[in-house]
């Protein structure tokens, strides 16, 4: 988590974008949507948090007006590793890991959001657990979620 919040700490000196994607009907896919709605608590004019849900498409516009440098994608990851480790994936390296399932793929809407508003687009992966359909977020990757929001909420306060 050191090498995530020194990220952190470095991204959101600047206008910041934050995205959740996921659905929350199935486990630990639902962390996006989670960290996402719980972040929106602390929107500002340098800092935005939206809920993608499973059509992150959707709010490419409400990004587009925000104008951020900076994009955070969140979504629940499988990268082989413990449940609740969490990664920063750059949309180049997004190849070898693979994300929850929605409709478009995190590294198009990535590639679309750095051509289209300018913005540089990151993807915070957490590993998940469980997804099925009907389970909660599991501990480690709600306790992760958790301690991301802790850490956001320290540098944009």
């Amino acid at each position: 988590m050191q090498n995530i919040e020194l990220f952190l700490k470095e991204v959101l000196k600047t206008r910041v974008a934050v995205l959740g994607v996921g659905s929350d009907l199935r486990g630990d896919d639902g962390v996006g949507p989670y960290l996402s709605e719980k972040l929106a608590l602390l929107n500002n004019d340098s800092f935005l948090s939206i809920n993608g849900d499973l059509v992150p498409e959707n709010f490419t516009q409400d990004l587009r007006k925000f104008q951020p440098k900076n994009v955070i994608i969140i979504d629940a990851a499988f990268m082989e590793k413990m449940a609740g480790e969490v990664e920063i994936i750059t949309i180049n390296e997004v190849t070898g890991v693979s994300f929850s399932s929605h409709s478009m793929p995190l590294s198009v809407l990535g590639k679309y959001l750095s051509k289209e508003i300018g913005s540089n687009v990151f993807i915070l992966g957490i590993q998940a657990e469980r997804v099925d359909f009907g389970s909660d977020i599991s501990e480690k990757v709600k306790e992760a979620a958790d301690n991301i929001y802790e850490a956001i909420k320290k540098e944009i306060s």
